[in-house]
């Protein structure tokens, strides 16, 4: 857990931002971009756990929130710097339970073979917007691997787009049983 002693700090008023290790950079860089799509992508799935019903949804959203935070934790710490050992990285076992969950909605929806437009119900258009958030997330991921060279970033990259796929299929849940 982070101390916040205060708010404002005004660190960041030259254009600048620390990484978990302390390390400067403009906020121009990439890797801040990256930061703020994972970021708005965690809100976008509280708004989405805060209008979902069902107990279970919201755990399996509010589990994804949580691994986002190891992914940010992974991008905002140089792979180089002794901090990085310490920290919790995305597991196979992260994807692999994802993927589960994606399959036993699976076998409870419908999928259509047009495009879907969203906004049938609230829900599902909270968790279609969850996924367009996480679509331009994975792609700031991918920028940041190929730009940066920050190959460690591709179990993150895997998983967001899993995350994708599965806030797909949960919208499709979401419309279908009116959860």
């Amino acid at each position: 857990m982070i101390d916040f002693e205060r708010v404002t700090t005004r660190g960041g008023d030259r254009g600048e931002s620390s990484l978990f290790n302390g390390e400067r950079r403009p906020k121009s860089d990439l890797l801040f971009a990256a930061l703020g799509d994972l970021d708005e992508l965690s809100s976008a799935l509280g708004l989405t756990r805060a209008v979902v019903r069902e107990a279970n949804r919201k755990r399996e959203l509010y589990e994804c929130q949580q691994v986002l935070f190891k992914i940010g934790a992974q991008v905002a710490t140089p792979e180089h710097d002794p901090m990085y050992r310490r920290l919790e990285l995305i597991e196979d076992a992260d994807l692999e339970l994802l993927e589960e969950r994606q399959e036993r909605l699976m076998r409870r929806v419908v999928l259509s073979n047009q495009f879907i437009t969203p906004g049938d119900t609230a829900m599902s258009a909270h968790c279609d917007l969850a996924r367009a958030v996480c679509r331009r997330t994975e792609r700031t991921v991918v920028m940041c691997i190929r730009t940066h060279g920050l190959t460690h970033l591709a179990p993150a990259q895997n998983y967001l787009n899993r995350m994708s796929d599965y806030l797909f299929v949960l919208a499709r849940y979401l419309e279908q049983h009116h959860e």
